[in-house]
């Protein structure tokens, strides 16, 4: 920046004093005159968060008053008599009043563009009625759901049009996978053969998350709508049609694929308003992978326009998709994409999507009994289609991320697929490799201390949520995984000691405008009780340094995107928040309480709360949305 700024001062000097003396010529000026910067925040405990050393309870780097902004980046740091000492006449200055102001938050999974989607289409039934119709059926026995799903079935059958998708949701599960429903379909209690006696013509698909069952005219329905090479190898669907991790794309596709297919800027204005609704939260980057082709139309419309309110890296999944039938050949196709896009739109690499589901329907080296172990999935084994596509991926030089690990065999055959590719290729170096910081998610059940060292060898990273603890506690007991593996539940603390490191994920999301604190979600790192105020895994918990750098500098890293993001240093973008608390000072109990008052991304207000808008004598911008941290699964029994 102060190259840039003499390289004009010599060029204004040319231009105006070119006939007076030399010693006129090189009269200089200051800084500030040639460009004034546009924002300046002062009056603010500025956390930067520079000092990115990785380990438990690190420093977190400098402490300033002031930052000047200019064309979305930072300009400069001090106190507030430097920093003011700049402002021009059109500089707004932002008095933080004794505030905390931190780096905007780099969420590494949470899925808001399908969240915002959800919600509209509870505003919108019709949209669902023009391409669907949903059902919801109880029942505690076999011989009870048997009846009750065959009764909806008929009725749909019955009443509507051939070739209209049925999506029936089987008993209730709480969000955690002990439902009746999930063993019910998961142990073959309702097949595609006994669906297709009752409805030859009507595409079907019973879920009771993670188990879900299609029959055969929905598989031809997916051919249709995405084209005839399809596997059931591949889509993760058995002969039973009980169909593995990869179910939830069928309905979040069929939905945007058919009906947006000719409405991709309503499904861009859609968009656009959950991205600002995560940004009063306080997310200013995320990443995720893209169900559904017009998504990836729809960011692109609003990147073009520049109308993204945050930023996205996304993962590239549609090689898998919808069942395709070869993959690794399609990848092999596709050469080094990582990275390529626009400051607010780039492709973050090859998202595998779910190599597993949640509990029971994931894949795990876990004792159990043989009723629990046989409802386990592994969807990329060794001869695989994902296991092949992985091997290819990266034997092509791409970048892999996996979108969705629960348990810890999956990350083995993951790990294994990368060190074969390395085999295939000479080229692919342990270097290489590192590079490429391959990473899973959300630590349901994983890493153990077992894959560790394989893990940190290979540079790996690990996104992690806290609502692991909510969903997984419930499967520890004697009839299901015994005590021994709560040491398995998000083990955030035993990873940093082995060498893999961590970053904050929160798919809590923002519905009907109501959402629950960031930092109440992450807060669960530093207690270890989960949202039933269950204590879980306690000698994981980390330190509120620890904690904010898997939210910043370390989720940057993750994105690879250290260079402009994550931290608040001069030449980085302008993204940061305005806290209503101090996270670093206030009683761990209160943490929970700390939202943002303003949301800036690259030195634009984004978000700006009424309240602290009535301090400044301005008016609110944004979503005002409410913050409400009660709990979703209610107390403990």
């Amino acid at each position: 920046m102060r190259q840039e700024a003499r390289f004009i001062f010599t060029l204004i000097a040319i231009v105006m004093f070119g006939s007076m003396s030399m010693a006129q010529r090189t009269v200089t000026v200051p800084e500030s005159v040639v460009a004034y910067p546009q924002m300046i925040v002062h009056n603010a405990k500025l956390v930067t968060m520079d000092d990115t050393s990785f380990g438990l309870n690190t420093p977190i780097g400098n402490v300033f008053q002031a930052m000047a902004i200019r064309d979305g980046n930072i300009m400069a740091l001090g106190t507030d008599a430097e920093i003011l000492a700049m402002a021009g006449p059109e500089t707004d200055r932002i008095d933080a009043k004794g505030r905390m102001v931190m780096p905007g938050i780099v969420d590494t999974h949470t899925h808001i563009h399908n969240g915002e989607l959800n919600s509209w289409i509870r505003k919108n039934p019709q949209v669902i009625s023009d391409v669907a119709s949903n059902y919801a059926v109880a029942g505690e026995t076999d011989e009870e759901l048997t009846e009750a799903v065959s009764a909806a079935i008929r009725e749909h059958a019955s009443t509507t049009d051939r070739l209209r998708w049925a999506f029936i949701a089987v008993g209730r599960g709480g969000g955690t996978g002990t439902g009746a429903g999930v063993g019910f379909l998961a142990n073959k209690k309702y097949t595609m053969a006994m669906m297709d006696r009752i409805a030859p013509n009507h595409p079907i698909i019973l879920q009771s998350h993670p188990s879900y069952v299609i029959n055969s005219a929905g598989i031809e329905d997916i051919k249709r709508l995405y084209g005839a090479f399809f596997s059931m190898e591949s889509a993760g669907i058995d002969e039973a049609g009980r169909v593995r991790a990869t179910a939830p794309q069928y309905s979040r596709g069929l939905i945007i694929d058919g009906y947006f297919n000719s409405r991709v800027p309503e499904l861009a204005d859609i968009v656009e308003l959950g991205l600002l609704k995560n940004a009063a939260v306080g997310i200013t980057t995320y990443s995720s992978h893209i169900m559904g082709q017009r998504f990836l139309d729809a960011f692109n419309y609003l990147a073009r326009r520049d109308r993204m309110p945050i930023r996205f890296g996304y993962t590239h999944w549609f090689g898998f998709a919808a069942g395709y039938s070869d993959p690794a050949l399609f990848y092999k196709r596709v050469g080094d994409m990582a990275m390529m896009g626009t400051d607010f739109f780039w492709h973050a690499g090859v998202g595998l999507g779910s190599i597993d589901s949640g509990p029971p329907r994931f894949c795990s080296t876990m004792e159990a009994s043989r009723a629990i172990k046989e409802m386990e999935w592994c969807q990329n084994a060794e001869g695989s289609s994902m296991y092949e596509a992985t091997r290819t991926a990266i034997a092509n030089y791409q970048r892999v991320l996996v979108g969705h690990a629960y348990a810890d065999k999956g990350v083995n055959y993951f790990m294994d697929a990368v060190e074969a590719a390395m085999e295939d290729n000479p080229g692919i170096t342990l270097d290489h490799i590192h590079s490429l910081r391959l990473s899973s998610d959300h630590c349901g059940f994983y890493p153990s201390v077992e894959q560790l060292p394989r893990m940190a060898k290979l540079g790996m990273m690990i996104s992690c949520g806290s609502a692991a603890m909510t969903r997984s506690y419930p499967w520890i007991g004697e009839d299901r995984y015994p005590p021994q593996y709560m040491k398995r539940i998000a083990p955030i603390k035993t990873a940093i000691l082995a060498g893999v490191m961590p970053t904050y994920e929160d798919e809590s999301g923002v519905s009907e405008g109501v959402a629950r604190s960031y930092f109440h979600s992450s807060k669960a790192f530093l207690t270890r009780k989960n949202d039933r105020g269950q204590d879980v895994n306690p000698d994981e918990a980390i330190d509120r340094n620890t904690l904010m750098k898997m939210m910043t500098s370390w989720a940057a890293r993750f994105m690879m995107k250290e260079k402009v993001l994550g931290t608040l240093e001069t030449g980085k973008y302008a993204d940061f928040l305005v806290l209503n608390g101090d996270y670093f000072s206030v009683p761990v109990e209160e943490v929970s309480d700390i939202h943002p008052l303003m949301t800036v991304v690259n030195g634009k207000i984004m978000v700006l709360r009424n309240e602290f808008a009535q301090e400044l004598g301005r008016e609110g911008i944004g979503p005002q949305i409410t913050f409400d941290n009660s709990p979703r699964y209610g107390a403990a029994d």
